[in-house]
């Protein structure tokens, strides 16, 4: 496979930086649009890139920023690229809050698409 590590890190940079600008239900674009799947801190999905944007957009947040901490990043066996990412996010006025999030990418029509991703709060108490 293509150098794994340099096309995970540089969707993450695309992601979060998407995902920050906003508005924020255009990252939906990045999933496979019939099948990709997200769950946004929650055990239910959204499933394919329509379903994903309106999720996104029923977010209460205004404003968001991600700061990464950490990023592993591994090839599979079927060619596709897991990307499991530690860090903060800051919404809104409210603290800096610990996320983790996981991605799974498959190169679909020369793009690198997500099939599933979830995402979770890091809640202490």
């Amino acid at each position: 496979m293509a150098d794994y590590k340099a096309i995970g890190k540089a969707f993450l940079d695309f992601y979060y930086g998407r995902f920050d600008a906003g508005p924020r239900e255009n990252v939906a674009s990045l999933y496979e649009p019939v099948n990709g799947m997200m769950n946004f801190n929650s055990p239910d999905f959204a499933k394919g890139a329509q379903e994903i944007a309106e999720k996104l957009r029923s977010l209460t947040f205004q404003t968001i920023a991600h700061t990464i901490s950490t990023m592993d990043i591994q090839p599979t066996y079927d060619n596709c690229i897991l990307i499991i990412v530690t860090g903060a996010l800051k919404a809104d006025n409210d603290p800096p809050m610990q996320f983790t999030e996981t991605f799974l990418l498959r190169f679909i029509n020369n793009s690198w698409l997500i099939i599933n991703n979830v995402f979770r709060l890091i809640l202490h108490g």
